[in-house]
Order: structure tokens, then C-alpha cells, then sequence
């Protein structure tokens, strides 16, 4: 109520305390009552009046301040008030966690931290380097005045306070009168009563430029280190348009300029770092890890963020824990066992400052916790007190820091400190005089060396340790630029500080640029953040004292650098833990499933799975495949299950039934063909086989024995080679036999033709050697063709799958050119066979071979159309019984039609095959107008010597017949039909 500022009285003793802490709750934001009026002046000088009258909050002034003209060092023991101040035109207020712990009730803080106190006193150098440049704030001097948070959001925000007090003075800085003000002696002081009844004068006429507006004594304030931290100050120094520029937070929340406009910082957000350990821990396969946390803005927000990223990267966590900053010792237990008894989580992301960390390894120590690597966050990711903790518990850990740049000339300076010439940072003869008290070495404080058992040659961590001086530094440079360039500063002067308004500042700090020692254009962005380098550092072994572990730069995580080519890592230079130094550590929940193998999941963690054999027939070619995949038809699985492979096929055997059937067929066969030619050899003489030529005869023989052959290249182990000598033979085999017969009768249809028309007759194409080139020809042209046709389009073995699903390999071609070439011109030597047969179907029978011709032609005719169909309508065995049974089958027909009933006359009908009954078919073809003409040679004899000697017989022309290539005048009948015959037989 008082607050709001009601008519009511001033509060009492009582319940100031109360009002004090409605007043922070207000400022940092949980209130929303009060935090939506602290924009408003009137408020601000409202609550400037209650700190100012309130004797309780006039104590707390004093605290803040110097009652020294120039540098002072307050209360140098072990409690909160410890402070160091120096005067200067300008001050910058300094929050440094020097101490880890705060304990309220007795306002004390303990375990001190070596990095607090190097930043401290890394500002009061950097400050120092400031005031000696000509060139930067020339005619300015800065001052400091440092504060030790203990690790405290409470503290921190008690400490700030007394910066908004003093950055709301006016612009009278008699530092004698305020001296006075702020050591108790304001009674006696004029100058505090004068300035009390001007507020109050400026408040109740309602004047809202007050003397707030006036130039602030406190241009910054820089801190503080953890994040916790530096929200609650934030939420205190926006409202008053106080510069904060923290060296170390790098929590994402305070990249809201809304919440927190005034707030800077030299450092990247957390966001980067979870990016950078999201790329290392998919850099080397980790999909089950631990991530533990603090329990505050730090500790929370980065590890929902990188549970976040994760998620979408398939990485799953296996221990998500948080412990409190303060009190945590047994939380930090039950986490430890939780992590030892998550035996396969062996990567553990530690999200936490310096102290907790430590904290946490030393627990892990205790209980044994082993063999696990450790990612630290860039607090305390290169902490040389991780060498304090046993080997097996550190050694392979990999820290996250930002590359800070060592200086090298503050570390000089920094060894030319003792404990009498750096009166200024209070804490550095406290870090000395406990370092010795604990390992119980006396110091002599006459004696202003320190002993040379803590210094150690340098080597300890207080001079090695220089983790982000350099953004201490870069945060006091950036204020001072920045103030720089908001007062015109020439290379002398720089204009005066009256006229500066905070706000105004704030525009110059967005804007500040410089060389900075940390990045080397530094600006800050939008939201008051800065960019940077990770390095990643490996705890390896010494390189010098393999005994000592040290940490090793190992790669780096470069942000500007474009998404995706961030990281940079020397795998090769890194050492893992004790038990395995040069193999990469497994963190999975569960192990690969092998090909062969797909992954059943056995829990809502999907990184946890078992690993299933795949059924028969299906395979899984990947590693961790979700499912097995069936193989195609005509595949099989192998015996991994890792792959399909062709099956088998089924190949044909000489001892298969059919092999053997076919087989006997063809022997049968060959008897048949070798009894006919043996009876046509030894009947050789007679006028039946004399007038069939001998040679065509054999030449059919040899034709029906190839094509009789060919079969059995279908039924053995199929291969190009087979395909080959199958198709060519059989095809040209029945070629060779329709061009024999062809040739056959041609021959007799020219002997007959020619001898009855009465023209000179030439006998070349009657000879016999003319006779098998006409044959040899009319081959050669099946043979060209079908030569053409494969070289065009090449037999090929094809697999095909029978409904059995047996695999069958078949020779065929992609466009089936050979086959339609090839059976094209049989059809066309089968045509013309077929007119040639019905050409001389009415010579003398024993040369009248039309009718078999016919059949002969008739059976291949059908051949061609059912069996070729057939042919290709089968697969596997049925298509090569098809073809081979076929081809058999045609080679008897042909053999059958052919030569039966010749072998059968030969055999069965010898009076037939006669001299007499040759010469007698031809006198009936040749005078078939003679009615006396019998069948009957005696009567045919007599008929015709009873009309030789008939007185009335007239006396024709004796006409001269052309007839084998010999003349023969026909004196009369009976002469003619002697002489014809005799030449026939001849």
C-alpha cells in the first residue's frame, strides 16, 4: 500500500522487512503488481525515497560504498561484505562469484573459488590498463567497485541494490559529503537533508524529471558468472537502464530484451553449446546417454534443449536427473547410483558450474563410478580441479569451452603479485592464507612472498588457470568503447559526463565495435549476445608426465562456421578412459542388430530393442533394420540372412527319367536308321533303289539321324553352349531333310519333264554332285540366317520361375529373331516340297515319291505348328521333353513316310522290284494312250508281239524318244518299250 503510494503512514519497524522484500520481489519480476509499475518514474522515485529514509536500507548504503577517498578494501574475512572499491569519474560495478556457497543466516560465504578471484582481479587490471591508454577515455578515469555473489541469486540482488541506489545520485559528487552520508553521519550533514527535501519537493509537485534522470555515477555493472544469477540482477538493473554485461552466463532466457533490455554478455548462449555437444555426441554414434543437470535457468533450459534436439535425432537419454545448487549432496548420490546401475549409458552430459561439478566427481569417486566419459559445459569443462579426482573417474572426458585466448601479459602480472602489493582485491590474500591453512603451511605476514610450496614454480591452478579473463576483459572494453564513442572522446578530451542518459548509453552499447581479445571484430547482436569459439578439450595423459592428466585441445565447434561443417575433431588425438584409450566408447542401450537381424523394440525407450532373426526366405541387409524383407521370387535367403540370392536353378541330369527316356528313344531311332540303310545297301542293285538315288537316299538318312540327335541336346545340363548346338541342329537338320527331298524330286520331275519334250536335254543338274550342292546350298542359306540372327540378337540364358517355384534356366533371346527367321524358311523349303510333290504325282511308281513327300511335308507342317508352340508356351523339363520327344518323334515320321514302304517291298514285295516291272511302269507312263496295256507283264508282251505281227498294223513315224540323256528311234512297239526301260534301269 505504501508502495502504491497511498495516503497511508509511513510503515513502521515492524513490518519493514516485509516491505523491503515485497520490494525485490517486485523488482525481479515475480510480482506482477508492482513489476508492471517499475517502468513508471513516480514509482522509481518512490522506491528511491524508502531506500534513502529507510534506516535499515541506509545501512545497506553503507556497505556499497568507500568512506576512503580513493581505493578501499572492506572487511577482508570470510563474510559477505567483503568488497573492493576504487574512485573514478566513472564507476563499473563488478559481480564475481568468488566464494561458492552463501549461508544467509550468518551472512558468510565459503569454499573460495581460484577463477573469482583471477576475474576479480583481472578487472581491477584490465581497469587499470584502461586509465593508462591515452587513447581510450582520455581525460576519464574508471573506477570499480567489486562484490563477491557467493554463488547467490539473493546476494547478488542485495549487492545490486546498493548499485541502483548509487547510480541514482545526483549529479553532485563531493565525495567528502557523500562520504559522510554513507558512514552514519548524515544527521550531521547538511548535504543529505538538502537532497531529501529535494526529492520530496520534485516528488509532491509531481515533476517527473527529477533528479533520476541525472547522469549515473554507475555506468555498468559486470557480471555475473552464472546465469541464475545474472536473470535475478537483470530483472533489478533493466528497470533502471543499468548496463549489465555478464562475462560467463550464457543462459538462452536472457536474450529476451523485453524482460532484460540492459543485459549483454561477451559470451555465445547455451544454445551454441548444446549445438556443439549435440554434433560431438552424433560425431561418434552415442545414441543412449545421461544428462544431469542444476536444478536453476542454467541447468534446466540446456538440457531441455539438447532433451529437445535430441528427440529428432533418434539420440535417446537414458538418466535425466537435476540437483539442487545448494544442499545437494544427497540428491547428487541417488543420481551416482541411478548412473551405476545404467551400465550401458556411458557418456554422461554434466550441465553445472565449476563447484557443483566437482561436487558431482567426487561423489562418482566415492561410489566408484567408472570407466565413464564425462561431457563437461563450458563452466567447468576445462577445470584444472578435475586433476584432484582419481584417474579412472576423469581420464577421456571432454570439456565444451569457449576459446577465451590466454594473455599472456596478465599472467605476468599476475606473478608479480604478493601479499603486500595488491591491496586492492581483497580475496586474493584470503585464497593464500586458506590454501596454506589447509594444507598447514605457516606464512609469515611480515614476509610478503608467498610460500613457494603453494606457488609451485606457477604451475598451480590460480596462474594457469585463466579460463574467460579474456571475456572479463572484453566486457570491461565494451562499455568502456562504448562510453568512448557516446562522449565524442577525441584523442584528449572527451565531452562531459552532465548530459549522458542511461538510455542513451544502452543505444551506444548495441552499437559498440571493436578488437577484441577474445573474437576479433567484436559486436554484440539484437539481443545483447556475442559470438565464439568452442574448443573441445580431451583430460589425457601428459605428454611430458604420463602420471598427470592435462587437458588437451582436441577440435573446436565454430558457430560462424555454415550448419553442418561446425565441428572440427582430431578423433585420432583424442584418449579415452583408463580401461580403453584408444577405442571409442559404446554408449548405446542396445547393440546393433547384424544384418540378418531386425530390431524389436522392448520398451518406450527407442533406443532399447532386441535383436530378432529373420524368418526363412526374408533377409535384412542393413544394420538395425526395423523389419525383415521377404525375397523376390525365384531368390533365397542365404545363410546369414543378409542377402538374396539367386536360387539354384534346376539343371537337367543324364540319369533324370527323362534324360534316360530320350536317350532310349534316340536309340531306338538309330536302329531303325541303321536297319533301313543297311537294307538299302544291300538292295542296293534293285530297280526300287536305283531309281530313288542313292546318294539323296543317304543324304535323307544322315538328316533324319541329326535331327534325330539335336533332341538330346535339350535334355542335358542346359548352358549357351547346348542352347546353341540344340537350336542350330535341329533346325538345320530338318532343313538338310526338306532339301534332299526337295533335290529328290526335282531331279525326277527334270528326268521326266525333259524326256517328253522332245528338246535336247543337258544332264548337269542330274548329276549327283550337283545334287548335294543344290542340298549343301539350300542348308548353308537356313545356316547364314540363323548365324545373322544371333549375332543380331544373342541366345541368353533366362531365368524363369516355375509355379513350383523352382528357378529354370531356358535359352531364349530378347526379340526371338532366330526363331522367326529360321522357321520362316523351313516353312517356305516345306511349301515347296509340298508342290513339287504334287508336281509328279503321276510318274511311275517307283519314282513317284509325292504321296510320302506329303506326308512327309504334312508332318512337318504340324511339327512347326503344334510343337513350336508348345515349345515356347513350357518351361524347365516340360519344354526340353517337348522339344526333345518332338524332334524323335519327327525324325520317325520322317523315316517312317520316307523309306517303310520301300524297306517294306524290299522285304516283303520282291516281284515288284523288278527289271520287268520297271520297264513295264514306264511303258504304261510312257504310251498311257495304248488300251492293250496291261498290269500284267506276259499279257503286256504278248498283247504287243501278237500286234508286231498283225499284217494290218500300219507303219507310224518311228518317233525318237529323249529319255535319261540317251536317243532312241523307236522302230516299233515293242523296240520303244525295250530300249525305254533298258535306259531307265541302266
Amino acid at each position: 500500500i505504501y508502495l502504491e503510494g497511498s495516503n497511508t503512514t509511513k510503515p513502521n519497524n515492524n513490518n519493514k522487512k516485509t516491505i523491503i522484500i515485497n520490494l525485490l520481489l517486485s523488482i525481479v519480476g515475480r510480482d506482477k503488481r508492482f513489476s508492471d509499475r517499475l517502468n513508471n518514474n513516480k514509482l522509481k522515485n518512490q522506491i528511491y525515497l524508502i531506500l534513502k529514509v529507510d534506516h535499515l536500507h541506509l545501512q545497506s548504503a553503507k556497505k556499497s560504498f568507500s568512506c576512503a577517498q580513493s581505493s578501499y578494501v572492506s572487511n577482508t574475512n570470510f563474510s559477505s561484505e567483503t568488497k573492493a572499491f576504487q574512485t573514478g569519474d566513472v564507476v563499473l560495478g563488478g559481480l564475481f562469484t568468488v566464494h561458492f556457497e552463501y549461508i544467509p543466516s550468518a551472512k558468510r560465504c565459503t569454499r573460495m573459488s581460484e577463477r573469482g578471484v583471477i576475474w576479480v582481479q583481472a578487472m581491477i587490471y584490465t581497469i587499470d590498463q584502461i586509465n593508462q591508454n591515452q587513447h581510450l577515455l582520455p581525460n576519464i578515469t574508471l573506477g570499480y567497485d567489486l562484490r563477491d555473489t557467493c554463488n547467490s541469486a539473493n546476494n547478488a540482488i542485495q549487492e545490486s541494490l546498493s548499485y541502483v541506489i548509487y547510480s541514482h545520485l545526483d549529479d553532485d559528487r563531493n565525495s567528502y559529503s557523500l562520504s559522510n552520508v554513507l558512514c552514519g553521519e548524515e544527521h550531521r550533514n547538511p548535504l543529505f537533508h538538502t537532497k531529501l527535501q529535494s526529492a520530496l519537493n520534485h516528488e509532491n509537485s509531481g515533476n517527473r524529471d527529477s533528479q533520476f534522470k541525472s547522469i549515473p555515477n554507475i555506468i555498468g555493472v559486470i557480471g555475473g558468472r552464472s546465469s541464475r544469477v545474472s536473470m535475478a540482477v537483470a530483472s533489478l538493473l533493466s528497470n533502471f537502464d543499468i548496463v549489465q554485461v555478464s562475462y560467463s552466463s550464457t543462459s538462452r532466457l536472457l536474450s529476451n530484451t523485453d524482460q532484460y533490455r540492459s543485459f549483454f554478455r561477451t559470451v555465445p548462449t547455451d544454445e551454441n553449446q548444446v549445438k556443439a555437444i549435440i554434433d560431438i555426441v552424433q560425431h561418434f554414434n552415442w545414441t543412449y546417454i545421461a544428462v544431469v543437470a542444476v536444478d536453476d535457468s542454467y541447468g534446466r533450459l540446456a538440457a531441455d534443449s539438447f532433451k529437445k534436439r535430441a528427440a529428432t535425432l533418434g539420440i535417446c537419454i537414458a538418466v535425466d536427473q537435476r540437483f539442487p545448487n545448494q544442499n545437494s549432496r544427497q540428491t547428487i548420490q541417488d543420481i551416482v547410483t541411478e548412473l551405476k546401475m545404467n551400465v550401458r549409458a556411458t557418456v554422461i552430459i554434466l550441465l553445472c558450474a565449476e563447484n557443483e561439478a566437482i561436487d558431482f566427481l567426487y561423489e562418482a569417486e566415492r561410489q566408484n563410478l567408472t570407466n565413464r566419459i564425462f561431457i563437461g559445459s563450458d563452466a567447468w569443462g576445462d577445470s584444472p580441479k578435475v586433476a584432484n579426482i582419481r584417474r579412472d573417474i576423469v581420464q577421456g572426458m571432454l570439456g565444451i569451452v569457449l576459446d577465451g585466448h590466454r594473455v599472456s601479459d596478465y599472467e605476468e602480472y599476475l606473478k608479480t603479485l604478493n601479499l603486500c602489493n595488491n591491496r586492492h582485491n581483497p580475496w586474493f590474500n584470503q585464497l593464500w592464507l586458506s590454501r596454506a591453512q589447509h594444507r598447514n603451511i605457516s606464512v609469515d605476514l611480515n614476509n610478503c612472498s608467498i610460500p613457494y610450496e603453494l606457488l609451485n614454480n606457477y604451475t598451480g591452478i590460480f596462474y594457469q588457470e585463466n579460463s574467460k579473463v579474456a571475456y572479463v576483459m572484453d566486457a570491461i572494453y565494451a562499455i568502456a568503447y562504448a562510453l568512448h564513442n557516446m562522449l565524442e572522446c577525441t584523442t584528449t578530451t572527451c565531452r562531459s559526463l552532465k548530459n549522458i542518459n542511461r538510455r542513451t548509453f544502452l543505444q551506444y552499447m548495441h552499437n559498440v565495435s571493436f578488437h577484441a581479445i577474445a573474437v576479433r571484430n567484436f559486436h554484440f547482436s539484437p539481443e545483447g549476445d556475442a559470438l565464439g569459439i568452442y574448443q573441445i578439450k580431451n583430460f589425457q595423459p601428459s605428454s611430458t608426465q604420463s602420471s598427470k592428466l592435462q587437458f588437451k585441445t582436441v577440435g573446436e565447434w565454430d558457430m560462424s562456421q555454415s550448419s553442418g561443417s561446425e565441428l572440427q575433431i582430431q578423433t585420432n588425438e583424442i584418449v579415452w578412459a583408463e580401461n580403453y584409450p584408444d577405442r571409442i566408447p559404446i554408449s548405446r542401450c542396445s547393440d546393433d542388430c547384424q544384418p540378418g537381424q531386425f530390431r524389436k523394440f522392448s520398451s518406450v525407450i527407442s533406443c532399447c530393442w532386441e535383436c530378432i532373426a529373420c524368418a526363412s526366405n526374408t533377409i535384412s541387409n542393413t544394420t538395425n533394420a526395423e523389419h525383415c524383407t521377404i525375397c523376390l521370387p525365384g531368390q533365397i535367403a542365404n545363410t546369414n540372412m543378409s542377402e538374396c540370392i539367386n536360387k539354384a536353378p534346376v539343371i537337367s541330369n543324364w540319369s533324370d527319367p527323362l534324360s534316360i527316356s530320350v536317350l532310349t528313344l534316340v536309340g531306338i531311332t538309330y536302329v531303325l536308321i541303321l536297319i533301313t540303310a543297311i537294307i538299302l545297301m544291300k538292295y542296293r542293285q534293285s530297280p526300287i533303289v536305283k531309281a530313288s538315288n542313292i546318294l539323296l537316299t543317304y543324304f535323307l538318312l544322315f538328316g533324319i539321324t541329326s535331327c534325330a540327335t539335336s533332341g538330346i541336346a535339350f535334355i542335358g545340363p542346359i548352358s549357351l553352349l547346348s542352347c546353341k548346338i540344340g537350336l542350330f541342329m535341329s533346325i538345320i537338320s530338318l532343313v538338310f531333310i526338306l532339301s534332299t527331298i526337295m533335290a529328290k524330286t526335282n531331279r525326277v520331275s527334270k528326268i521326266f519333264h525333259n524326256a517328253f519334250s522332245y528338246a535336247k536335254n543337258s544332264s548337269t543338274f542330274l548329276k549327283n554332285s550337283t545334287q548335294a550342292l543344290f542340298v549343301i546350298a539350300l542348308t548353308g542359306i537356313e545356316v547364314i540366317l540363323a548365324t545373322c540372327s544371333v549375332i543380331v540378337d544373342p541366345l541368353e540364358l533366362h531365368r524363369y520361375l516355375s509355379p513350383s517355384n523352382q528357378v529354370i534356366l531356358q535359352c531364349d533371346t530378347q526379340f526371338k529373331i532366330v526363331f522367326y527367321t529360321t522357321l520362316s524358311y523351313l516353312v517356305v523349303l516345306n511349301i515347296t516340297c509340298l508342290y513339287l510333290a504334287f508336281k509328279t504325282r503321276k510318274l511311275p511308281e517307283n519314282y513317284n515319291e509325292a504321296k510320302y513327300i506329303s506326308f512327309t511335308s504334312l508332318i512337318i507342317t504340324c511339327f512347326i505348328s503344334t510343337i513350336v508352340p508348345a515349345y515356347f508356351s513350357t518351361i524347365g523339363s516340360f519344354r526340353a521333353a517337348v522339344a526333345s520327344i518332338g524332334l524323335i518323334c519327327l525324325s520317325c515320321a520322317i523315316l517312317i513316310c520316307m523309306f517303310l514302304p520301300k524297306v517294306y517291298i524290299l522285304l516283303f514285295d520282291s516281284d515288284s522290284n523288278t527289271k520287268e516291272n520297271a520297264i513295264l511302269d514306264l511303258v504304261s507312263y510312257s504310251f498311257g494312250n495304248v488300251s492293250s496295256v496291261s498290269t500284267s507283264s506276259n499279257r503286256t508282251v504278248s498283247k504287243v508281239t501278237s500286234a508286231s505281227k498283225s499284217p494290218s498294223a500300219s507303219v507310224a513315224p518311228s518317233p525318237t524318244f529323249h529319255i535319261g540323256g540317251r536317243s532312241i528311234k523307236v522302230v516299233n512297239a515293242d523296240s520303244t518299250a525295250q530300249l525305254t526301260a533298258s535306259s531307265i534301269i541302266i
